[in-house]
């Protein structure tokens, strides 16, 4: 059974549009590294030779890849590798804009375990594992976890992530090849095409900035009457008539 597996996959950059590593999935590895150096790497879909040697070069001396296709179900293709597997790391989200955060969830719900999120630090404690949690405003919170679970770290958790030439080139590149048997659908963790973009929400009418302006600053008419002219005693009864109206008096 093995102990620890972190799932790492390639990201585009964005600006020159080649895949390079994920910062999230590194911290990921990089943390389950610290706790074992047995640590397995695993990766379903397309993962170029130099982004598998960037994810090696953290200290691992062995990543798996499940070769696939982009439409693929990568929650489907990971479970059968993923059900004896004790502690499951992912990163929280892909560090593309079109990344959903979803692919943790649904390998938890599908492996029928707890997921924490946010994660920033893990210790060992016997047979179960100390987290720490972030939570909104900067608050943390530790939780004991016992195993199986499925672990989110956090991109912004404290961990050096090293690079080792050596390592790289040393660790081990596995590839099996993936076959689908019937047509895909779109789970949760299917992955998503990097030129399908978001579309833009637009403004119902153009305004000004002036305009834009003075809405924030000017409170909407509510309606009524304005009374330039008459006697004192007509504008109090006005004024009088408006508050029985709206019952505001019993008078």
């Amino acid at each position: 059974m093995t102990d620890i597996t972190v799932l790492v996959a390639a990201r585009s950059h964005a600006v020159s549009g080649r895949p390079t590593r994920s910062r999230a999935d590194a911290t990921a590895a990089a943390l389950a590294l610290s706790v074992s150096p047995e640590a397995r790497l695993l990766s379903a879909g397309p993962l170029p030779e130099a982004v598998a040697r960037d994810y090696l070069a953290l200290g691992a001396s062995r990543l798996e890849i499940l070769e696939c296709g982009d439409a693929a179900d990568v929650a489907a293709a990971l479970l059968p590798a993923l059900r004896d597997v004790a502690w499951v790391l992912t990163g929280t989200r892909s560090e593309s804009e079109h990344g959903t955060g979803m692919l943790p969830y649904a390998l938890a719900a599908a492996l029928g375990r707890p997921v924490v999120t946010d994660v920033l630090a893990i210790q060992p404690d016997g047979q179960a594992w100390i987290v720490t949690q972030a939570l909104p405003k900067g608050a943390r919170r530790r939780l004991r976890v016992s195993a199986p679970a499925v672990l989110a770290i956090s991109a912004a958790a404290p961990q050096t992530l090293r690079h080792s030439l050596a390592d790289a080139m040393a660790g081990q590149i596995v590839r099996t090849p993936m076959y689908s048997s019937g047509p895909a659908k779109t789970p949760p963790g299917q992955r998503v095409p990097n030129s399908k973009r978001r579309k833009l929400l637009e403004a119902k009418t153009v305004q000004s900035g002036h305009a834009r302006m003075l809405g924030a600053i000017e409170s909407p008419s509510t309606g009524g009457t304005v009374l330039n002219s008459g006697t004192p005693h007509t504008k109090a009864q006005a004024v009088l008539d408006y508050l029985r109206t709206h019952s505001l008096v019993q008078f």
